[in-house]
């Protein structure tokens, strides 16, 4: 009896000893856990090391004894090789930036970090406790000449994952934020801390407008010559896009005698009233109607799209001395530039006596094997041109084989070339049907988005069912860590025959 008692407790303290063993185990992974939480950082994070010295002012004058660096993980401030300013123990610092952020004149220290807490520099007064764990911070500091710091702002967790800082190029007051999605947002000072700022600019644009005679004839008889019914169907696309832009085939006339409608057009000038009063930002007018109303046509449209703050591309005023090949807007910090080009006109050829008055493709494309022509080489070196001055570039091509919904060669060389200037995106006209959309590489590495054609906008053209319908072309465009990229893209269907 006395040996199955001694047995009995040795089994019951193994027992409880397995008990003992297998709560510390919990006890310690519990706790291996909580510790790695609260110090965890994603490994996605990449901690840049530098070495920064306080840029000059326009006079040239600037504090370079004062030094910068970062460097595991820890930032410090140098003034003639004394440390005046460490960060924070318990910050660790991703990456560090100089720039008059809020524009008083002096330098801020622009400083992402990880800290633990989910609050800047303080607390809301409702929030008992902070959190414990590591999350993404900016602060900013003011950089004193000789090199004190006296902090300025802490952000509250910045609710995106940032994988990169870095200064806008022509913006240095607004810092681009790229997430580990590869996705940027703007930030700028605003009062009294950073704000999100817009950073995504919509496009949509339409085919052609084709102002027939069934047309005219119903405004002025029913519409007391108004034209807004014409764009009433798109008024809430066109007017929630950022930039919003048409082919506007048929010239602008202010004389009733002008007035026509196939096959030599003259829109009256009231078009361009429901054109303006739809919201459109671009007219596209290089196209093979940009004469059929001669000199006096192309000047009349030129003078009424820039007096209504419409950028008017493709054609040029008789009086222009200048060729410009482009025209610049920009929206949201973003430059882009625009082009228009045809490949004719029906009525005679204005270039020897206007040469600057409408914007020509190549008459006749080269081989691959030749190289570019001249006026290829010309073209590049335009779109070049552009790209050193904007963020973007889109062109409009007149060009194709009417009613052929298939790519012509002439096409398909003319993307090329514009592909090679370096062009972001090209938007087609003059089939008069829907052709393909297509996203192609660039020489450079870039991408370059085509719609072949989008087909009739607002026409009274039912040679076939094709003919009836056209395509809307949406894009987005938005500030990239290395320029400025196609965040997305498609094309809707339209009905594009008014009756």
């Amino acid at each position: 009896m006395k040996n199955e008692t001694i047995l009995k407790k040795f089994q019951m303290n193994k027992k409880c000893n397995r008990l003992l063993l297998f709560f510390g185990i919990a006890v310690a992974v519990c706790a291996i856990y909580i510790f790695a939480k609260r110090n965890y950082i994603p490994a996605w994070a990449e901690w840049n090391e530098k070495e920064l010295t306080v840029p000059c002012d326009e006079e040239g004058i600037g504090n370079t004894e004062t030094v910068i660096k970062v460097k595991n993980k820890k930032l410090e401030v140098i003034n003639s090789g004394k440390v005046t300013f460490e960060s924070e123990k318990g910050f660790k610092v991703q990456d560090v930036l100089l720039s008059d952020l809020d524009g008083n004149g002096d330098i801020e220290m622009i400083v992402l970090l990880w800290k633990k807490g989910l609050y800047g520099k303080h607390r809301p007064f409702w929030v008992e406790n902070d959190e414990k764990c590591y999350s993404q911070h900016i602060f900013l500091y003011d950089l004193n000449n000789d090199g004190s710091v006296k902090s300025k702002w802490g952000a509250s967790k910045i609710g995106v994952s940032a994988k990169h800082i870095k200064l806008m190029e022509q913006k240095e007051s607004v810092i681009l934020v790229e997430d580990i999605d590869d996705k940027c947002t703007l930030w700028s000072w605003q009062g009294w801390g950073l704000k999100n700022i817009e950073n995504e600019i919509k496009i949509v644009a339409f085919g052609d407008n084709l102002i027939h005679k069934e047309i005219y004839e119903y405004a002025i008889e029913h519409e007391n010559g108004n034209f807004d019914f014409l764009y009433e169907p798109f008024r809430s696309e066109i007017q929630s896009a950022d930039i919003a832009a048409l082919n506007a085939e048929t010239v602008l006339v202010d004389k009733e005698s002008m007035i026509g409608g196939y096959p030599s057009f003259g829109s009256p000038i009231e078009v361009g009233e429901a054109i303006k009063n739809a919201g459109f930002d671009v007219a596209s007018c290089a196209n093979n109607h940009a004469l059929d109303r001669g000199v006096q046509g192309i000047d009349t449209t030129v003078n009424f799209y820039e007096n209504a703050g419409i950028a008017c591309v493709g054609i040029q005023s008789s009086l222009d001395t200048e060729y410009r090949p482009y025209e610049i807007i920009s929206r949201n910090g973003i430059k882009i530039a625009l082009f228009s080009y045809t490949y004719g006109t029906n009525v005679g050829d204005a270039a020897e006596k206007y040469p600057n008055m409408i914007h020509y493709l190549p008459k006749e494309v080269s081989s691959e094997e030749d190289g570019e022509s001249k006026e290829e080489k010309k073209i590049i070196d335009d779109l070049h041109s552009a790209r050193n001055e904007a963020d973007f570039v889109i062109v409009f091509a007149h060009w194709g084989e009417e009613y052929n919904k298939e790519i012509t060669p002439y096409q398909k060389r003319m993307a090329k070339i514009f592909a090679k200037g370096g062009a972001d995106v090209v938007i087609g006209s003059h089939p008069h049907v829907v052709q393909k959309t297509e996203l192609m590489d660039r020489p450079d590495g870039g991408k370059m988005l085509t719609y072949y054609s989008l087909g009739n906008f607002r026409a009274y053209q039912g040679q076939s069912e094709d003919t009836k319908y056209g395509a809307e072309a949406c894009f987005t465009i938005a500030h990239a860590f290395d320029g400025v990229a196609i965040c997305s893209y498609e094309t809707k269907d339209i009905n594009a025959f008014w009756e």
